[in-house]
């Protein structure tokens, strides 16, 4: 699996504690998914092996990048981008998905789930 398509599935569970920031209409619509991966390939080393205690440098900084420019709107559509582009990764680690936030230093007011309401977000 390409570290792309690794980096997609973290960033649909990235998506989840983003999207619990700021209420508003639920749709990708002027969110590039592509784009919204792209935060996620550094982050594919932790997420997907076993090795990495801890996310890097590198997969924090960009991570907390997508969720200062992900407000209002742009923050639902990242959720659900993340969201579809989930059920095409195999060999993410869960757990260290779901922690990567905190991992990262990013609070955020509600818990990180895969059944996330994008909405809500």
């Amino acid at each position: 699996m390409s570290a792309l398509a690794k980096a997609a599935w973290a960033a649909v569970l990235a998506a989840v504690f983003l999207m619990a920031l700021t209420p508003g209409a639920a749709a990708t619509g002027n969110v590039d998914c592509r784009k919204v991966q792209q935060y996620f390939v550094p982050c594919a080393g932790y997420l997907f092996s076993r090795s990495a205690a801890n996310p890097s440098v590198a997969c924090c900084t960009s991570i907390r990048r997508l969720n200062a420019q992900s407000k209002g709107p742009v923050r639902q559509g990242v959720c659900e981008c993340l969201k579809r582009n989930a059920a095409s990764l195999s060999g993410l680690n869960q757990n260290r998905a779901i922690s990567l936030s905190s991992k990262c230093g990013i609070s955020l007011k509600t818990a990180v789930s895969f059944n996330t309401d994008c909405r809500r977000a």
